[in-house]
């Protein structure tokens, strides 16, 4: 056992070449140095690719996964997952980078506490930047705390994470669904649920970079439907889990889906050329209006109930005001047909 890595990080990369070397870097610098990196480029056609071997090439203990096409980052995940030897399994997006801290801090609170999963706090940034130094804090929850936490906070994500690796090996194979987005939700979902113990520090270590550059208005397109069947599964997952309020929290996320979709239709329109317009509006209008009384009683902020009762009763006015929000940014919606 003492050939294997204490960490293994996992690095989904597809056409990330201009942020690929910071995200790299910044799991090199980690001042817990006993990690396996497991690079899966799944599919790259921008020069990630040889980004991923040169590092290799002067770093120990790093893998290489190649995707002849892109699968996706599910099957990234679900791959690199696969190949890791470490106790222990975070992630990392090939356009983030870590504090060089965040893996020991990790560590350090699940053993501390004898969690199964760790988590961090994180910075929605553009560049990297210092962060306050603070007295570190640690709360531990129940699998059922930790899965209402994530469900009312809408927090998915798995790269601020780190998982002891047993919950994968009950989980795999697919713990993340393949060929669906939001895949985030399910597999925390389904890990979580396996935990006994998770801990949580307030130490803020991971950075979600946000290219203020070059921000994409995003309108209704195929790919978010996916949310709405994310969502249906989670529900699924809560029944088995069978816990009442977890369960009634994963029924209100997935009354928002639609509503979610249909308020990126009402700002951007329709983007996606592909899309029936018609018909996927037909879809979302029925199971937004299915929803409406449950996403009512949720807890939703005051400006999206609004939003919610103008879209039940009249849509056309909550264009009209989205219109007159996307000129005064400059922003030109593609309309949509009802």
């Amino acid at each position: 056992m003492a050939d294997f890595p204490v960490v293994s990080v996992i690095v989904p990369v597809h056409n990330a070449a201009a942020y690929l070397e910071r995200c790299l870097d910044s799991i090199a610098a980690q001042t817990f140095a006993d990690i396996e990196i497991v690079l899966v480029d799944d599919g790259s056609t921008d020069g990630s690719t040889a980004l991923c071997e040169a590092f290799a090439a002067r770093r120990d203990r790093t893998v290489v996964i190649r995707h002849g096409h892109a699968l996706g980052v599910s099957a990234a995940r679900n791959a690199g997952v696969a190949a890791s030897t470490g106790r222990y399994i975070g992630f990392v997006d090939a356009d983030d980078w870590a504090a060089p801290t965040m893996f020991e801090t990790l560590l350090r609170a699940i053993e501390k506490t004898e969690s199964d999963v760790a988590q961090v706090q994180y910075l929605l940034c553009s560049k990297p930047q210092p962060i306050e130094d603070v007295v570190e804090s640690l709360r531990v929850l129940s699998s059922e705390e930790a899965l209402a936490e994530m469900l009312f906070r809408e927090e998915y994500a798995v790269w601020n994470r780190l998982y002891r690796r047993s919950l994968f090996d009950a989980c795999m194979p697919g713990c993340f669904p393949e060929g669906l987005t939001c895949e985030d939700r399910v597999g925390n979902f389904k890990l979580l649920a396996k935990a006994k113990r998770v801990v949580v520090s307030n130490r803020v270590e991971y950075f979600y970079f946000q290219n203020l550059g070059s921000i994409s208005y995003n309108g209704l397109d195929g790919r978010g439907f996916d949310l709405i069947e994310a969502d249906r599964l989670m529900v699924g997952f809560a029944q088995d889990f069978g816990s009442g309020k977890v369960l009634e929290l994963a029924r209100d996320r997935a009354a928002k889906s639609s509503f979610s979709l249909l308020v990126k239709w009402a700002r951007f329109g329709v983007t996606d050329p592909l899309l029936d317009e018609s018909s996927a509006l037909d879809r979302l209008f029925g199971d937004f209006k299915d929803n409406y009384p449950r996403l009512m009683k949720s807890p939703l902020s005051f400006a999206r109930k609004a939003a919610a009762w103008q879209l039940a009763h009249c849509p056309g006015l909550l264009r009209f005001e989205f219109g007159v929000l996307n000129r005064m940014k400059g922003y030109d919606r593609k309309e949509a047909k009802l």
